[in-house]
């Protein structure tokens, strides 16, 4: 008897069902997408360099610019000039920042002096601001192509604060720069253990030498490397390669030497424009970076809604910066990049993966750890930003690589929606990009009470030019005319074309009423919360203001009355009746002038004697001081100098405690 052939598979037969296998197609083909990332790369170098003569001079720069010729003259000298070096001298701090980015600008400022130096120190700015992107994108190429590449450039394009800072930032940005080539050639020379060639070594010592040459914090790149060398060793060849001496000899040696080479270039590399590092190249560095985790700078800031001290902010101070000044697309990119590790374990990249992360988490952990101080937003944490743009593009790239059209197109439709609000910021408020507050933070119309914005100084250039262009700066009277800032190193470069009719002098917000001004040009840092609540800045008497998406950054006042000034003149005489004929008329004009009513409310007090009335109008002024600024401790103490005249000890005592808290 024949066997019988097999029975036909029925709708009851039970047959395992194959997992359907997604197929991962990039948006672009690789070769396009790497033109299209050189192409975008060409074009942001033009437009970077190009824009930059258009931002002002920030707040550090000229102690940069200074700093940079005494580095000049260092060498100029063979080391007999040593104010580079002088913990007494003028360089007295700058001397712990590497002098790479400022000695060479300066050595090119010499060499072409036809040209405006600052615009030679903010175009080469520009390109180190332009590499910092360009190697983010080189980056995340290595981990996951030009496709990646793409989007993280375009990602760090429309980073308004990271392009911002990159025109005028000689440190932080500079450094970030010198990160990101780091982390490009570290991810290279990982991939070629156990033999990475010298070319990659040589690089990567130069890229750790670039950063440690401009701020000491670059020092870290090297148990940076020495720590993800390690992991990707023990990841290769296990634990037991570091005990048998036949493959240490094999698998570790050859990437340790290299290790060593790398490190060494790079220590002894950034102390070539250094001068202190070169004069202690042993002590040195370690110095600057103890100075730096702890700088020996009080600022008074404004943070979360309070104004406190740089020495006493909270430790989530940096982590809140970068959650209300990143982008929401990328923001949303970086908490979607959980799922790399995951995705690439395949592919073997996950210790890649985990290299940037950990370059995000221990640098801010550090900073929380040594109660660092800390101002000016997260500008001190700028070579931190990149590796979260990296993560964040390469957790859209694959996202993207998962999805079939049309829902590709849907994913990448959000993406560039979500891009286009940090791009109308920037667009909208050139050249002030950098005070930029993402949607979290309810842009900058909710932010600026709450935290700063133009703490640079950016602004101050463009209320100068203004002032130059559409006022005459002549006196009649032959006289210089007087202008005040407490904005008072860049204006004083911005008014030297016109030093024989103007003359700069620095006044405190605060103190504005205290000069004989002509023009005030004054910047928004500094001015207390409640008066920004109370719409008291800009002052009385602007005649412009530089705005960003109408929040006010810079105003400029021209004193046509100067009642205010007189009147305070007329108090620090001692005839206070004279005071109050001229401050009586000023504040109801300008009822908003807190100075001047602080100012009228002594005259009130210095005259109660010979008009008891008055004390009632002290009591009356000195409180609406203090409803338009409840920080103005001169109002408080008046105020309860008040009380204590009308015999109400209870209120004086309370008033009294406000200014001892």
């Amino acid at each position: 008897m024949s066997k019988s052939a097999p029975k036909a598979a029925g709708k009851s037969a039970k047959q395992p069902v194959a997992a359907k296998e997604i197929v991962l197609t990039p948006l672009l083909p690789e070769p396009l997408a790497k033109k299209i990332f050189v192409a975008i790369a060409a074009l942001l170098l033009v437009l970077m360099v190009s824009v930059s003569h258009q931002y002002g001079i920030s707040g550090d720069e000229n102690f940069h610019r200074v700093y940079g010729h005494h580095i000049v003259d260092f060498y100029k000298t063979l080391g007999k000039d040593k104010t580079a070096i002088s913990e007494q001298g003028p360089d007295s701090l700058m001397i712990y920042y590497g002098g790479l980015f400022d000695g060479s600008t300066a050595l090119l400022s010499r060499a072409f002096p036809g040209i405006n130096e600052w615009h030679i120190r903010h175009a080469v700015n520009a390109a180190y601001g332009w590499a910092a992107m360009v190697f983010a994108g080189l980056v995340a190429m290595e981990i996951m192509g030009w496709n990646a590449a793409v989007i993280v450039l375009v990602f760090m394009l429309f980073s308004p604060r990271f392009f911002g800072e990159s025109m005028n930032n000689p440190k932080d940005i500079t450094m970030a720069t010198g990160y990101m080539i780091a982390y490009f050639f570290i991810i290279r020379f990982l991939k070629a253990l156990p033999r990475p060639s010298w070319k990659t070594t040589l690089a990567l010592g130069a890229a750790i030498a670039l950063a440690m040459g401009i701020r000491i914090g670059g020092l870290l790149l090297i148990p940076y490397l020495l720590l993800f060398f390690a992991l990707s060793t023990v990841q290769r060849f296990g634990f037991g390669v570091f005990f048998n001496t036949s493959e240490f000899r094999e698998n570790v040696w050859p990437g340790l030497r290299m290790v060593l080479i790398a490190s060494v270039i790079g220590y002894f590399g950034s102390l070539i424009l250094w001068p202190y590092g070169l004069v202690n190249p042993l002590t040195g560095p370690f110095t600057a970076l103890s100075v730096a985790a702890k700088f020996p700078v009080q600022i008074r800031i404004l943070f979360d809604g309070a104004q406190i001290n740089s020495t006493e902010v909270p430790w989530y101070y940096e982590p809140k910066w970068l959650l209300i000044s990143t982008p929401l697309v990328i923001l949303i990119g970086f908490v979607k990049s959980v799922v790399l590790p995951t995705a690439l374990k395949k592919e073997k990249k996950t210790l890649y993966i985990g290299f940037l992360y950990f370059t995000i988490i221990f640098p801010i952990a550090y900073i929380i750890y040594k109660k660092s101080v800390l101002y000016d937003g997260m500008r001190h944490i700028y070579f931190v930003y990149p590796s979260i743009v990296i993560l964040a593009g390469l957790a859209v790239h694959y996202l993207l690589l998962r999805l079939q059209k049309p829902m590709k197109f849907v994913a990448l439709g959000v993406t560039v929606a979500l891009l286009a609000l940090p791009a109308r910021w920037m667009f909208a408020n050139h050249p002030n990009q950098y005070v930029y507050f993402n949607e979290l933070a309810g842009g900058i119309q909710k932010a600026h009470i709450n935290f700063e914005t133009d703490y640079y100084m950016n602004s101050v250039k463009q209320a100068a030019d203004w002032l130059r262009a559409n006022e005459k700066l002549t006196a009649r009277d032959g006289r210089k005319l007087k202008l005040f800032t407490n904005a008072v190193a860049p204006c004083n470069f911005y008014f030297m074309p016109d030093s024989q009719h103007v003359s700069v002098g620095y006044v405190s917000y605060r103190n504005r009423t205290t000069v004989d001004a002509d023009y005030l040009i004054l910047y928004s840092r500094f001015v207390d919360r409640e008066l920004l609540i109370n719409h008291c800045y800009p002052p009385e008497q602007t005649l412009h203001t530089i705005t960003a998406d109408g929040v006010p950054l810079c105003a400029v006042i021209k004193k046509t009355d100067k009642s205010d000034y007189l009147g305070y003149e007329a108090l620090q005489r001692g005839d206070y009746e004279q005071a109050v004929r001229l401050l009586e008329p000023y504040c109801a004009k300008y009822p908003k002038a807190d100075m001047a009513l602080t100012n009228l409310g002594l005259a009130y007090l210095q005259t109660v004697r010979t008009d008891p009335s008055r004390l009632q109008k002290a009591v009356q002024t000195l409180t609406a001081t203090l409803q338009l600024n409840r920080d103005n401790p001169y109002a408080i103490n008046l105020l309860a100098a008040a009380y204590e005249m009308s015999g109400d000890q209870t209120q004086a005592q309370y008033l009294r405690s406000l200014i001892n808290r």
